[in-house]
């Protein structure tokens, strides 16, 4: 994920995900209330590649990808943290 400057506030957030046979996936995370199916990213299942934009305020946030219901974390971020799933969640921190 990469996040550029559009103003002061808040800046635009890039989440990308390789995930070849895909036909539904979504980000969700703190920013968005873990809500699974609000943020569909947009593809192409035959290249494997997904993305969403989203424009977030400076701050720390965890998500997670779900892919055709089954949720994962971001084998490309930067850190990534232990929830009280047993399982990893993916952290962006958005500068301001």
């Amino acid at each position: 994920m990469k996040a550029t400057a559009t103003n002061q506030q808040s800046r635009e957030v890039d989440f990308i995900l390789e995930c070849n046979g895909a036909e539904h996936v979504y980000v969700c995370g703190d920013f968005n209330d873990w809500r699974p199916t609000c943020l569909r990213m947009i593809g192409n299942a035959e290249l494997g590649l997904w993305a969403k934009r989203l424009l977030l305020p400076p701050g720390r946030y965890e998500y997670k990808f779900v892919v055709d219901g089954k949720w994962l974390h971001d084998h490309d971020a930067m850190e990534n943290i232990s929830n009280i799933y047993g399982s990893l969640n993916s952290v962006v921190e958005v500068q301001s």
